[in-house]
């Protein structure tokens, strides 16, 4: 027996009614959960609940959505469950609940800066540090993802966005989608990434601060080393900004000292790493004869100037590695939820 024909409705409509019946048990679980939370907030850190049917009873409700609902709230952390005890208010309802999202590739990668497992250590640190002094609590979250932000999985999105988080540090992701739309009403810094509020790194000012050490260390024949390579017109690279800041502390400039280093590739099929690199560069230029060598260096990438110094160490010159954090916004449009408060 074969269909012949058939009506679209007999195949659409029973699609419409499924995702009605949907919206319908998500907005049940909804209302459950938050009058949960207030039933929470009203006992207090550390009560019991009561059973399931006494809670279906009060609130009106089936022990399947209930069973939902509470299975949300303790992925939150508001309650939390003991064998053959019952169900307990989290006692840290009451704290603030700061959350950090760290991408681990920047740790894991073969080609990962030692400055990831620096940062990760430091937090680690002032989280410690915090949860003796201050009423708060943090949960770290670690994702993998290929090198290069990403926007944040959907389902750490939901987790972010729930009531009971006030305030997120995002590291490895951008907090806004592909076409710049926010994701996270909740108050957020993001650092490698995009979003509202990040911290990065002030190029113009590293610059400056490179160009004040040449002048202390009495430097005259002045280089910069970068692991890609950069245009001295361009506004947008940092060598351009260099260039200035010298020009500016009326230092020499002989731009046949700022070297780039190009990707090599070796037997095998292997690139080499920015160490690699670097240390070949370094066996380069020193290699010469004395008055062709820079007596003072400023080189933008920490993985160069690893290679760099290995080469280096025995030998005496001046190395110039900085950085400078600060805050800036965006111009893109922000949530309504005010000046982040971490």
């Amino acid at each position: 027996m074969s269909i012949k024909s058939f009506d679209e409705n007999d195949l659409q409509i029973p699609k419409q009614r499924r995702s009605e019946q949907f919206r319908r048990v998500n907005a049940k679980v909804a209302d459950v959960s938050e009058r949960l939370r207030v039933l929470a907030s009203d006992l207090g850190p550390g009560s019991r609940l009561p059973t399931i049917r006494e809670l279906c009873s009060l609130l009106n409700t089936s022990s399947a959505t209930l069973t939902t609902a509470l299975d949300l709230l303790e992925n939150e952390q508001i309650f939390y469950r003991k064998a053959r005890h019952g169900i307990f208010v989290s006692d840290i309802l009451l704290k603030r609940s700061i959350h950090i999202v760290f991408n681990i590739s920047l740790i894991a990668s073969n080609a990962a800066s030692p400055f990831w497992s620096l940062l990760w250590g430091k937090l680690a640190q002032i989280v410690e540090q915090r949860a003796k002094v201050e009423n708060e609590y943090t949960s770290f979250h670690f994702l993998s993802r290929p090198l290069g932000p990403h926007q944040l999985p959907d389902e750490l999105i939901t987790l972010l966005n729930a009531p009971t988080v006030d305030g997120c540090l995002i590291i490895g992701f951008n907090s806004h989608s592909d076409d710049h739309v926010p994701l996270l009403p909740k108050p957020h810094v993001v650092f490698a990434g995009g979003g509202d509020w990040m911290v990065k790194h002030d190029v113009i000012m590293s610059a400056r601060l490179a160009a004040d050490v040449m002048v202390r260390k009495n430097c005259q024949r002045i280089g910069y080393w970068s692991a890609a390579a950069e245009d001295i017109d361009s506004e947008f690279d940092q060598a351009h900004f260099f260039n200035q800041a010298l020009q500016q502390q009326h230092l020499p400039v002989d731009h046949s000292l700022f070297r780039y280093i190009p990707q090599v590739s070796i037997p095998m099929h292997r690139t080499l790493s920015l160490q690699e690199r670097g240390y070949l560069l370094a066996k380069e230029v020193f290699g010469s004869p004395q008055g062709e060598r820079p007596d003072g260096i400023y080189i933008t990438d920490d993985l160069v100037a690893d290679g760099h110094w290995w080469r280096l160490k025995n030998w005496e010159y001046t190395l110039v590695k900085m950085f400078s954090l600060f805050l800036s916004r965006m111009p893109i449009r922000r949530s309504s939820s005010g000046v982040p408060g971490i």
